[in-house]
């Protein structure tokens, strides 16, 4: 279960398209927890609410690959958002660090392939 400040953020990121930390700040979450915005976007109540809003791990990989196959790069920084989103990358807390890096070693797409 999602807490009222985890839906604030979450509908502050969605509405406004908010990073992460701004949109906890604005929620009422402290200057330190804001600065470690996997704090909230890890947490299984924020994985929830993404859920809630559409924002499935399996839409994701439908929208990667529907890419792939019909317009590749057209839509990088939207995939690479939602990607951020549900954990899918880690954002370095290392400001001089500014290429998400994969947190996952191997995926595998079960599904039709081409």
């Amino acid at each position: 279960m999602s807490t009222n400040k985890q839906e604030l953020a979450a509908a502050i990121m969605v509405d406004n398209g908010k990073n992460a930390s701004k949109a906890m700040r604005d929620a009422g979450y402290s200057d330190a927890t804001a600065r470690t915005p996997s704090k909230l976007t890890s947490s299984q109540g924020f994985q929830t609410l993404l859920d809630a809003y559409g924002l499935t791990l399996e839409l994701i990989v439908e929208a990667f690959v529907e890419d792939i196959r019909t317009k590749p790069g057209k839509r990088k920084a939207e995939l690479e958002l939602a990607a951020k989103l549900r954990g899918l990358f880690k954002v370095a807390e290392d400001a001089n660090q500014t290429r998400p890096q994969p947190s996952i070693a191997l995926v595998e797409f079960v599904g039709d392939t081409p």
